[in-house]
């Protein structure tokens, strides 16, 4: 690692910020992390909230609180108006950053704005498709606003980081020109490691959920299936929170299926959760690379996904865990009953999954790939 240079932005999605983030149990992952690694890597880390927020709420880290910088949305504007008004609002800080680093698309507007005014240069993540994700919500406005934004800020930024290799391709049909480099999201398979009871034989059989409750989590479907296992005695856990939550409650107690819905667990506490779980399951419609996937594999828990986005891209059906249509509640269910009953297969998929984990996605191995690149460009390289 090179000794400590300048200043970084860290620009969140649009509307989101550290408070946002504890919300869904994530604000440790962001902290321990990414912000760990600029931190180190850069004189000054300038973290650009759309909360009216403070450092020390959230972490005593001795590093952190050294270099890292959180710049409140003071006063409270609503998402798009701020992003506007960031640039000029917290024009100062702005002004000693050599390089922005957006955490995720949506979040690209102060980008766009700061490179123009200034010329500052940034590194923006195309993490998921965001297109599908907005009509599976009904949101026509914004397929069209993502439409505008890729025209806007992909041809603009000094290098686009994607997750998948799928999603490089599809960007670069339209963007031939731009720097797309390949990151996928990581995991600590230190702390994300198996567990010796994990699986234990017991009466009772655990199968686990880690994310939104939103439409295309498909969780709806994932809520009949379990009901169709009742002769197994299944528990399904569905950690996180969201929009959905009320219909899934009312969906579950009209199928009988038996379901845990555990709340937000902070991140330092999933592993636990894993480890008390027999299968992971994301039912998704849609996914980008999925961090919860790849935490449950790194847990050497057989996983059961849907064969779409990013999820099939991680999960080699039979070999690594096994994969369905999401559409087909019965497919799922007979899936689930496979890694419930069969201890020899399910043991398989999550040692080879663990060791994909292991070969892959370390996290803090690919944050220092992710490092190098955000310092070349801020030292105006390729």
């Amino acid at each position: 690692m090179r000794d400590p240079v300048g200043g970084i932005g860290v620009l969140p999605a649009l509307g989101s910020g550290l408070t946002d983030l504890r919300r869904m149990g994530q604000h440790e992952r962001l902290l321990d992390y990414d912000l760990a690694h600029y931190a180190r890597a850069f004189e000054e880390v300038h973290y650009f909230s759309y909360f009216d927020e403070r450092l020390e709420e959230f972490t005593q880290a001795p590093i952190l609180r050294a270099r890292v910088r959180i710049h409140p949305n003071r006063p409270r504007l609503a998402g798009w108006p701020y992003a506007m008004w960031l640039p000029w609002r917290h024009r100062r800080p702005l002004s000693r950053c050599r390089v922005l680093r957006v955490e995720q698309f949506t979040g690209v507007i102060p980008a766009l704005l700061a490179r123009a005014i200034w010329g500052i240069p940034f590194v923006v993540t195309y993490g998921y498709d965001y297109d599908a994700v907005a009509r599976a919500s009904g949101s026509a406005w914004k397929v069209r606003s993502y439409a505008l934004l890729r025209r806007l800020a992909i041809p603009r930024a000094a290098a686009v980081i994607v997750p998948s290799a799928e999603i490089g391709r599809w960007l670069s049909r339209c963007w031939p020109a731009a720097r797309f480099v390949h990151l996928p999201n990581g995991v600590d398979p230190e702390r994300f490691a198996p567990s010796p009871t994990q699986g234990a034989p017991g009466n009772e059989r655990v199968v686990i959920y880690v994310g939104r409750f939103s439409v295309e989590k498909n969780l709806a479907r994932l809520v009949e299936a379990i009901a169709r296992l009742r002769d197994l005695r299944v528990r399904l856990v569905l950690v996180g929170d969201g929009r959905e939550a009320g219909a899934l409650q009312r969906r579950a107690a009209l199928s009988g299926a038996r379901v845990e819905f555990a709340g937000v667990v902070p991140h330092g506490r999933v592993p636990e959760r894993l480890a008390a779980a027999d299968c992971f399951v994301l039912p998704s419609l849609t996914e980008g690379h999925p961090k919860a996937l790849i935490e449950a594999m790194s847990c050497g828990l057989p996983c059961v996904v849907s064969d779409r986005g990013g999820s099939r891209l991680l999960i080699a059906d039979r070999e690594t865990g096994l994969t369905f249509d999401p559409e087909d509640i019965e497919g799922l269910a007979t899936r689930i009953r496979r890694v419930l009953t069969d201890r020899l297969l399910a043991e398989r998929l999550g040692k080879a999954a663990r060791e994909t984990v292991l070969a892959e996605y370390d996290v803090n191995r690919l944050l220092a790939q992710e490092i190098r690149l955000v310092l070349d460009v801020a030292a105006g390289i390729g």
